[in-house]
């Protein structure tokens, strides 16, 4: 290595900087021959694959794909427990000619489902009914989450292709997406310490709808009623049952709903706001839903916090943070009936 320190400090510095970044050339090759999260190139359909994606980007891709052949005038937006809405059991309400996707985010925030309907009116797409699901915390974040998990659109996030591959490049590279991911195409078998990389078991969306397939819901029909028995220390006590949560909504939060209200006026949406049935029972604050009604309409927004007969039952819930299917039925027949 005498060779090296004979060199100008310039060339010193870039052969360094060589022999620091070879290790990483077969992990940059392989992401471009794997494509692990279906970003770099055109995909016709993402659910055959155990990889964790970018659920907004699949959403929105599902969307522009199918868009002429199906054509979406309905969706569903807000966070994972839009899972527990199945499009073809909200088209049932809708009218027989309704099309529905679900297009969510993760831990959605308020400026997340205004980006989304913004950019789904942007293209021309109609809006004849959306159904946002919600729950308090979708209202402590106001901006659309950044990361490369939630990133559907390099225009809509206003920054370049390149920084949007380059930014899913990064979330590769990092030990703990690379790790897991390597040690499963080597083995082919999945362990516990691949959960935020790697998907336990078959492809868990639908193609078209995007519906969630939660494999807990085999888990239920095998097990029946031993399933809470065995999941019982996932169901904590709710100590904090019937109590007011406080407010959250200010002016910020206002300007978003308003956003919303404006796009839904336009197209003449028919708009519901559900605000989800939390597992432990705390009430959504009153003046915080005076104000979602106020700016969306007192039709549009449906509150079903609080201790009622849908958080009671430990039934509807495969663990405190999502609820069922068979739950997500019965509050659109409550909704809709009206």
């Amino acid at each position: 290595m005498a060779w090296l320190f004979k060199k100008s400090p310039a060339k010193r510095f870039w052969l360094k900087l060589l022999l620091l970044a070879l290790p990483f050339v077969p992990m940059v090759i392989l992401y471009f021959v794997k494509d692990p999260f279906m970003k770099l190139y055109p995909h016709k359909r993402f659910d055959q694959t155990n990889m964790l994606l970018d659920e907004a980007f699949v959403g929105w891709q599902n969307i522009q794909m199918n868009r002429d052949s199906l054509h979406y005038d309905s969706f569903i937006l807000g966070n994972s427990c839009t899972m527990a809405f199945r499009c073809q059991d909200w088209e049932k309400h809708l009218g027989k000619d309704a099309v529905a996707a679900r297009f969510f985010d993760n831990a959605e925030s308020i400026g997340g489902i205004c980006q989304k309907i913004e950019a789904l009116d942007s293209v021309g797409l109609p809006l004849h009914n959306l159904l946002v699901i919600v729950d308090r915390s979708s209202f402590l974040k106001l901006e659309p989450l950044s990361r490369n998990q939630n990133l559907f659109s390099a225009k809509v996030a206003g920054i370049s292709e390149a920084e949007f591959q380059l930014k899913a490049l990064q979330d590769f590279l990092y030990p703990s997406t690379l790790i897991p991911y390597f040690r499963y195409i080597i083995t082919g078998r999945y362990v516990k310490s691949m959960r935020k990389v790697i998907h336990d078991g078959a492809p868990l969306r639908e193609a078209f709808t995007n519906n969630f397939i939660n494999p807990r819901e085999k888990e239920i029909e095998e097990k029946g009623e031993g399933y809470w028995t065995e999941h019982k220390e996932e169901f904590e006590k709710r100590p904090d049952a019937g109590k007011e949560e406080t407010p959250v909504i200010e002016n910020q939060q206002i300007q978003l709903l308003r956003r919303i209200r404006k796009i839904c006026d336009k197209q003449h949406t028919r708009l519901v706001l559900l605000i989800s049935p939390d597992y432990y029972q705390t009430k959504l604050n009153h003046q915080d839903l005076l104000l979602l009604k106020k700016e969306l309409g007192n039709e549009a927004v449906w509150d079903f916090t609080g201790v009622n007969e849908y958080t009671r039952d430990i039934h509807n819930y495969y663990e405190p943070g999502h609820y069922r299917p068979m739950l997500g039925r019965k509050l659109l027949d409550v909704v809709y009936s009206h």
